[in-house]
């Protein structure tokens, strides 16, 4: 996931070039759409994730109570992504990830929001879709968006945004109907073995559940290191514990997502960042910072507090 500041909307680029497939983060790329997914807790955990889609993008459908997508691009277009990397044909959307922790309560990134001048504007102009996803292969996730799937924000009930305390609580504009609210880790620390599962929207794309990840630090007071599989989209997604289905975490930073084909032409098209299952040895160049161990997860612990307070608010 690249650095937060990459929040703006994706640009074309028309410098495409043939390439070999490099489609791996950290060691094998594990990202994989809903219908790929066989682990029934992961797909019941998905359905309570959503993605920060823009309200401009959306218009109102032929069919009774649903919405489209306008003006979206695919991956390739959007990132400049050599053909023949991973969902490079699929639609790109949502700049931010996040996760239902009540009956209208989400949970994100804070520089979701405070990275721009004005987050009350932001909270306007962007709307939180569930069921941005693929079901099967052939689905087109930008068509019959049902209105019950789609939610306003109503106000920004606290966010914070730096390099180690990054996050955003948001009231939506109504309860959401037919999903779980998720649990969330409230005291304790998360043990160095457990196995780690992410679920959001990386570069946009539509909902990537990416299992396998590994704990690479755990001594920092406020963030984690993994090894998740994560890209700039993921912001603000839920970091669980893939067998108990908890959230651990908020996903707030990384390392770079992609890099230029070909070393000597930054103009090249795009290839996915490759990194070593310890995090390093990286394709784009090792990286030094809050990013040397990975990508970095928010403990949810910190804010639980807040969440509680935000849930017992009327």
């Amino acid at each position: 996931m690249s650095k937060f500041a990459v929040l703006t909307l994706f640009v074309v680029s028309s410098a495409f070039a043939s390439t070999p497939n490099i489609d791996v983060v950290y060691g094998t790329d594990n990202r994989m759409d809903l219908y790929q997914v066989t682990n029934a807790l992961h797909k019941t955990l998905a359905q309570s994730t959503a993605g920060m889609i823009p309200v401009n993008q959306m218009k109102k459908s032929a069919a009774p109570n649903t919405f489209e997508l306008i003006n979206f691009k695919t991956l390739g277009q959007a990132e400049n992504i050599c053909q023949g990397e991973a969902f490079v044909d699929q639609p790109v959307a949502p700049i931010c990830s996040g996760f239902l922790v009540g009956p209208d309560l989400l949970v994100t990134a804070g520089h979701c929001y405070k990275s721009f001048a004005t987050p009350e504007q932001v909270c306007k102009s962007f709307a939180w879709v569930f069921d941005y996803n693929k079901k099967t292969p052939g689905a087109d996730p930008t068509k019959n968006m049902s209105l019950n799937n789609i939610y306003l924000c109503k106000s920004i009930v606290e966010a914070q945004m730096s390099n180690t305390v990054d996050f955003s609580i948001i009231r939506l504009d109504r309860k959401v109907v037919g999903r779980a609210p998720l649990k969330f880790r409230d005291s304790g620390k998360v043990a160095n073995s457990t196995e780690l599962v992410v679920i959001g929207h990386p570069t946009g794309l539509p909902t990537k559940v990416s299992p396998n990840g590994k704990i690479t630090k755990n001594t920092e007071p406020t963030t984690i290191s993994t090894t998740l599989d994560t890209f700039h989209g993921n912001s603000g997604s839920a970091v669980f514990d893939a067998k108990t289905g908890m959230v651990e975490g908020i996903l707030i930073q990384g390392k770079t997502d992609y890099r230029p084909s070909i070393a000597s032409n930054p103009d090249s098209c795009m290839v996915v960042n490759k990194c070593d299952e310890t995090a390093k040895n990286c394709a784009a160049g090792n990286e030094g910072g809050t990013i040397a161990n990975g990508e970095v997860v928010l403990r949810i612990d910190l804010i639980a507090a807040k969440i509680k307070k935000a849930l017992s608010a009327k």
